[in-house]
């Protein structure tokens, strides 16, 4: 009996360490952390060996100074993202992010030049909160360590101008000014013109009246009802096709142009054969009267 809790105890850590195992570190581990101020001639102003989570009391540089911070990672997971942020100590707020390298080795550094960083450290001197942070996919809890603060002095000459912030603000009403209505003809000149277009037509019938022409060819679609539809389909069809045309050009647009085109043309195609071929039928009917009276 006393075997058998005995095994069952031991099962129990085993299968415990094993899910430990697989579960993974929940948090970083670093050492060696140095923090140094150089100065632009190479030497050393300030250094310091932080010790996580406690701060550094006092720290300067210039504005021609580099600040270089540098670790090591204990934990055999690299971690995929570390960077220090400063954010400045005043109204504004501004925040820099700077990234840091990490090795295989788990050794990781940065260094940074506050002349040639981002212009924010120009603004005047200042001070900045410095803070490092540090995290990766198969560590759970985030490295978040809060370094100090430093101050940091705006160039002696010719500083970087702050942009301008956007003032969001309604903007005064914009009063649209519209192009006025065009001008219409007046109707007396409209319809001169009107008259001048349709003057051809008149002088053509006229014409034809004088050369006595005459329309047998219609009268003969007139003895067959098929012959009379078909007709009336054909010059119908043609009417339609001038009617959209006109319709087109005063307020319908082009694709609706488009199909009643493509039916009436099939209308005019289909009914137009047939009122050819029956007025050739006549025309072919007369001349052969006419040669057999010449022929008597």
């Amino acid at each position: 009996m006393v075997n058998t809790r005995w095994c069952v105890f031991a099962a129990i850590v085993s299968f415990s360490a094993i899910l430990s195992a697989k579960a993974g570190p929940t948090s970083w581990k670093v050492d060696d952390i140095h923090l140094s101020i150089i100065a632009k001639d190479g030497t050393k102003k300030q250094e310091h060996k932080l010790e996580y989570p406690y701060a550094v009391e006092s720290v300067s540089a210039g504005p021609t100074d580099s600040l270089k911070f540098s670790f090591k990672v204990l934990n055999a997971e690299r971690p995929h993202q570390a960077m220090l942020i400063f954010q400045s100590q005043d109204e504004h707020a501004d925040e820099v992010m700077v990234a840091t390298s990490v090795k295989s080795s788990g050794k990781g550094r940065v260094e940074l030049n506050f002349a040639q960083a981002s212009p924010k450290f120009g603004y005047g001197t200042r001070k900045y909160s410095m803070t490092f942070l540090m995290g990766g996919p198969k560590v759970d809890e985030p490295f978040k360590y809060t370094l100090g603060h430093i101050q940091v002095q705006g160039p002696d000459s010719n500083p970087p101008l702050r942009p301008v912030q956007a003032d969001y603000k309604s903007l005064p009403e914009i009063a649209h000014q519209f192009r006025p209505e065009q001008m219409l003809i007046n109707r007396a000149v409209s319809g001169i013109f009107s008259l001048l277009v349709l003057a051809p037509f008149a002088a053509l019938f006229g014409l034809w009246s004088q050369l006595g022409m005459r329309f047998e060819p219609l009268k003969a679609l007139t003895h067959r009802p098929v012959d009379l539809i078909t007709a009336i389909l054909f010059f119908g069809s043609l009417a339609g096709i001038e009617f959209v045309f006109y319709s087109y050009w005063t307020h319908v647009t082009l694709f609706p142009v488009l199909q009643y085109v493509g039916v009436l043309s099939v209308i005019a195609l289909v009914s137009g054969r047939s009122v050819l071929s029956v007025v050739q039928e006549r025309r072919l009917q007369r001349s052969r009267t006419e040669s057999k009276k010449d022929s008597q």
